[in-house]
C-alpha cells in the first residue's frame, strides 16, 4: 500500500495514477474517512486519558468520595468502548479504501487503453513456416497420448487435465533447466555483464513455497484476485494464484541487514485459479484453467537498484525462452494492462503457431515497497535507518503456456515433436516425441 500521508499530501496526483490504471476508488472520499479516523482517533484518546485519570484518583479519595468517583468512572468506561467501536467501524472503512489505491505507473509506461496498445521493444527468432497445415497443442498431444481432459472433467470438472508420459517429463526437463540457470551464478554474473548492470551476481535460491495463504496475508500484499481466488471462509485461507504470493511475505515483520540485499528466489508450485466470468476465454486447449504450475522469480532489493534488477531478470526471462528457441516478442506494457500494485511491468509473448499470433506467457512486475508495507519487511542501510525493501516478482515459466509453445513450434509434418537442444539431457537424450 502507499503511504497515507503521502496520499493525503498528493491528493490530486493519486487520483490521477487512479486513472491512468482504470482503478475505479474513491480518493476524495478516502481523505474525508482520514480526516474522521483522526477526529475519532483523538476522541478516543482523550476519553481514555480522562478514564485514567479518574481511575489514578480513586485511590488518593476518600471513603465518603469514592462510590461516586467509581460510578463516574464506569461512565466513562462506556464511553471509551463507544468511542473505540467507532474508531474500529471508521479505521474498516478507511481500510478497505486505502487498499484499493494503486501504486503509480513508472513514467516510462504509456498510457494506453489495452493489451493491443503495449509497446513492441524487440523480437526475437524467425517465426516458424511450415509446408503442412499446423496442429494445435491439443491435436498433437491427443495424438501422442500426452493429454487426458475427459477424465479430467469426469474427476474434477471442467478445465483440469492429466497431463502424462513424455509431456510430464519434460515438465520437468522445464523445471531442472531453470533451477540449474538460476541457481548458476555464472550465468547471473553474464547476464549483468551483457546488460551493463550494477548489481550483485548472487544466485536465486531454490524455493518450494505453500499453495495456501493466509487471507490477510495476501491482502496485505495485494494479491487477492477478488471471484478469481479459491477461499476457504471458515479457515481464513486461501489458494494461491502464484507461486509468489507466499514468496513475497517471506520476509514479514522481519529487518535485513542491507549487506545481506539481494535476497533472490526461484519458486515452483502449483497455482489456482476459479477463472470466473473467463467462460468464453480460451475455452480450448490448457491455456486457461484452474490448476496450473509455475516457476516464479522473486527479489528483494533496496531503493537503489530496484531498476538495474528488474532489468536483470528480464534479461533471465529472454536468456531462457532463447534457449528454448522459441520466438517471442518483448513489451513494455501500457497503463491500463497493468496491475494495481505495478510500478513497471513488462511481458514476453511467445508465438503460437496454431493462432497466427503471439500469447503472453511471462510478466516482470517492479512494485517498488508497495508491497513490504502491508507485511512490514524492512532492511537497514548504511546509517542504520529503517526502510521497507522493494520487490521485483516475474515469470520464469508458467508451465502449461511454455508447453503449448514447444509443441507447437517445435511439430513435424507426421505429427511428431522435435525436442529442444537444451531439453535432451534432461529426457534421457531423446531427440523426438512420437
Amino acid at each position: 500500500m502507499l503511504d497515507p500521508k503521502y496520499i493525503r499530501a498528493n491528493l490530486e496526483l493519486v487520483k490521477d495514477w487512479a486513472r491512468k490504471k482504470r482503478v475505479k476508488v474513491d480518493i476524495d472520499g478516502w481523505g474525508k474517512l482520514d480526516d474522521k479516523r483522526k477526529e475519532l482517533q483523538q476522541k478516543f484518546d482523550e476519553k481514555r486519558a480522562e478514564q485514567n485519570k479518574a481511575s489514578a484518583e480513586i485511590a488518593k479519595a476518600d471513603a465518603s468520595e469514592r462510590e461516586a468517583m467509581i460510578a463516574k468512572v464506569w461512565d466513562l468506561k462506556k464511553e471509551v468502548q463507544q468511542a473505540e467501536e467507532e474508531l474500529k467501524a471508521a479505521m474498516v472503512e478507511w481500510d478497505e479504501l486505502l487498499m484499493n489505491i494503486p501504486n503509480p505507473p513508472s513514467p516510462s509506461m504509456p498510457e494506453w487503453a489495452s493489451d493491443e496498445d503495449n509497446v513492441t521493444i524487440k523480437e526475437w527468432w524467425k517465426i516458424p513456416e511450415f509446408d503442412f497445415e499446423v496442429k494445435d497443442h491439443m491435436q498433437l498431444w491427443t495424438a501422442l497420448n500426452l493429454i487426458d481432459v475427459e477424465t479430467a472433467a469426469e474427476v474434477s470438472g471442467s478445465r483440469f487435465y492429466y497431463l502424462k508420459n513424455e509431456a510430464v517429463l519434460m515438465q520437468f526437463a522445464i523445471v531442472n533447466l531453470v533451477f540449474q540457470t538460476l541457481w548458476n551464478e555464472e550465468v547471473i554474473k553474464k547476464l549483468i555483464k551483457e546488460k551493463w548492470l550494477n548489481l550483485s551476481s548472487k544466485a536465486f535460491q531454490p524455493m518450494l513455497p505453500p499453495v495456501m495463504i493466509r487471507n490477510d496475508v495476501q491482502k496485505s500484499i495485494h494479491r487477492v484476485f477478488g471471484e478469481q481466488t479459491y477461499k476457504f471462509e471458515e479457515d481464513k485461507i486461501n489458494m494461491v494464484a502464484s507461486a509468489e504470493h507466499t514468496m513475497a511475505p517471506y520476509y514479514m515483520w522481519k529487518t535485513l541487514e542491507k549487506s545481506e540485499l539481494p535476497v533472490r528466489f526461484i519458486g515452483y508450485s502449483s497455482a489456482f485459479r476459479r477463472e470466473a466470468g473467463t467462460y468464453w476465454k480460451d475455452m480450448w486447449g490448457i491455456l486457461r484453467v484452474h490448476q496450473f504450475d509455475k516457476l516464479e522469480m522473486e527479489s528483494f532489493t533496496d531503493a537503489e537498484t530496484w531498476e538495474d534488477e528488474q532489468k536483470l531478470i528480464v534479461a533471465i526471462q529472454e536468456y531462457l525462452v532463447q534457449q528454448l528457441e522459441i520466438p517471442y516478442r518483448l513489451q513494455q506494457v501500457c497503463t491500463w494492462d497493468t496491475g494495481k500494485p505495478d510500478y513497471n511491468q513488462f511481458d514476453i509473448e511467445c508465438w503460437i503457431p496454431s493462432q497466427g499470433k503471439y500469447r503472453e506467457t511471462h510478466t516482470s512486475d517492479y512494485m517498488t515497497d508497495f508491497q513490504m508495507r502491508g507485511v512490514k519487511s524492512f532492511y537497514k542501510d548504511e546509517d542504520g535507518k529503517k526502510k521497507l525493501l522493494h520487490t521485483n516478482d516475474a515469470t520464469a515459466f508458467a508451465i502449461g503456456r511454455i508447453l503449448i509453445a514447444i509443441f507447437e513450434n517445435n511439430q513435424t509434418k507426421d505429427g511428431k515433436i522435435v525436442i529442444p537442444n537444451v531439453l535432451r539431457p534432461f529426457m534421457g537424450g531423446r531427440e523426438m516425441i512420437g
